[in-house]
């Protein structure tokens, strides 16, 4: 059974139940650490219409944010992202009851600064000390080797000796897929997480504004670094959503983050 805590308001869609009676269950914390109600995301869209904005978007605003998650998948506890650099997700942490200091496991969807940001405090020290962190091998390359981005090899030293790199469709860890949804980041991964029959979807930034993204999937942003491919991910993983009936985690979906969808023609709705 999926368990959703810290909800912001309680989804119809998912049933809640207390948590501890459920080895096979999958718990899923939603973290926030920025929401920014009304912003204009007019200049960000790329291949929207008017018409379109108008019908989805009035006046080009819409509620955005920026989450993690915190999973307990079996035997597992996973932190999926981090936020900002010195930002909320570890005061979100704390007041869910989690020590920064026993995260041990860390899944990186991808390495945008309010993704990984996280792992550095206001300090610049380790925010998960005793953490093991898992990155793509293509989003390593790219951030890493290709554009040698010093804020991100800064922050990963601080981790050495407990970075992983993995390919598509490994077990990262145990119950846990890696699913390639390049085109945002070249290395932008998904994560499949199975824990007895429950099934889940960690899907990094597939979507930014969902508001006009479900209903017009060919809508990319500016912060896609290829978007024809980011639009070609977003088709396949809602698709396969929609298709296995399993419920997708976004980092800027609107809080708690966790939406069901179904597939109507060649757009895509909350169920």
């Amino acid at each position: 059974m999926l368990i959703v805590k810290n909800l912001v308001l309680i989804l119809s869609l998912l049933c809640v139940f207390s948590s501890s009676a459920f080895a096979n269950s999958i718990e899923i914390t939603s973290l926030t650490e920025t929401v920014v109600k009304d912003r204009d995301v007019s200049s960000l869209l790329i291949g929207a219409t008017e018409a379109q904005i108008s019908e989805f978007m009035p006046n080009a605003k819409t509620q955005h944010q920026i989450l993690a998650f915190f999973v307990k998948a079996g035997e597992n506890e996973i932190l999926f992202d981090t936020g900002l650099k010195g930002g909320n997700i570890m005061n979100e942490l704390v007041k869910n009851g989690k020590n920064p200091d026993d995260i041990k496991i860390i899944l990186l969807t991808h390495l945008h600064p309010d993704h990984f940001g996280g792992l550095v405090t206001g300090e610049n020290k380790a925010a998960f000390k005793n953490a093991e962190i898992y990155i793509s091998k293509p989003e390593y390359k790219y951030w890493l080797e290709d554009l040698k981005d010093e804020n991100i090899i800064n922050a990963l030293k601080l981790y050495e000796g407990h970075l992983h790199l993995f390919d598509f469709g490994d077990e990262v860890v145990e119950g846990v897929k890696a699913i390639d949804t390049i085109g945002h980041t070249p290395g932008h991964t998904s994560f499949l997480i199975q824990s007895g029959n429950e099934k889940l979807l960690i899907v990094g930034d597939i979507m930014h504004f969902i508001d006009i993204q479900l209903p017009v999937p060919d809508v990319a942003v500016r912060y896609d670094v290829d978007p024809e491919k980011a639009i070609q991910s977003r088709k396949f993983i809602l698709d396969y959503a929609s298709q296995k009936e399993i419920p997708i985690a976004g980092m800027h979906i609107k809080a708690p983050g966790i939406i069901r969808v179904k597939k109507s023609g060649s757009c895509y709705e909350k169920l």
